[in-house]
């Protein structure tokens, strides 16, 4: 997977980027303890609050920022590329979770949420879990990262097997729970929730492909030099 040197080495750029992800943290560090530590029975079953999509791509965020804060301390091109790598995942992922969380809600929250439920979020903390992830992983995404010359195959094999690996992970704290993390999973069938799964990826697929011609149109700078990643 071939990437081209990013302008976020720039100490410009450096420190506009190095506030995004500072501001990131604190937002996810501060979304996360507040559900983990919640007393709700969620917290007390198999998996937790790591059943939850939005909550997996949280942590994936939050693992993605910290990196790239830590990349520009100490100027690391090493960490720069591993934080770009899981930002190729991970900012996708939020825009397709706050795609779904937002247009879910709209049609029937409780698609989501079950009835018997009487722990709410506070909107803050709502908003930084499903709409601050999108927002800040976009301004990474497009004004601080390199051009991707990923291959559509590569992509899509990336995005398939994060799929898959959910599915497996929520099929397996249902086998514990018996009842899956959201109510939506639960009245489809396995091949309707199959192919729920196959179109989220889809959609994963494309957001990843606007993006990235966005960034394109974005960034016209010419290519100075290319690195090679794994």
């Amino acid at each position: 997977m071939a990437m081209t040197t990013p302008e976020s080495e720039e100490p410009t750029m450096m420190s506009w980027s190095s506030g995004l992800y500072a501001l990131g943290a604190v937002i996810f560090n501060m979304d996360l303890r507040y559900v983990l530590i919640a007393d709700i029975p969620i917290n007390q079953s198999y998996g937790g609050q790591l059943q939850f999509l939005t909550i997996l791509g949280v942590i994936a965020s939050y693992i993605t920022v910290t990196i790239g804060l830590l990349a520009n301390i100490v100027g690391s091109p090493f960490l720069l590329r591993v934080k770009n790598i899981l930002l190729l995942l991970s900012a996708p992922a939020e825009v397709l979770i706050s795609i779904l969380y937002g247009s879910i809600s709209a049609f029937n929250r409780e698609l989501l949420v079950p009835k018997t439920v009487t722990f709410f979020l506070p909107p803050q903390i709502d908003f930084g879990l499903h709409g601050a992830p999108a927002i800040l992983l976009l301004i990474d995404f497009l004004y601080f990262s390199p051009n991707w010359t990923a291959s559509p195959l590569a992509v899509l094999a990336l995005y398939s097997s994060a799929g898959v690996g959910y599915w497996m992970w929520v099929h397996k704290t249902y086998s514990i729970n018996s009842y899956f993390p959201y109510p939506l999973f639960e009245i489809v069938t396995t091949e309707q929730r199959a192919l729920i799964f196959a179109g989220s990826i889809g959609i994963l697929y494309g957001v990843f492909f606007a993006l990235r011609k966005l960034h394109s149109v974005l960034n016209k700078a010419p290519v100075v030099k290319t690195e090679k990643t794994a």
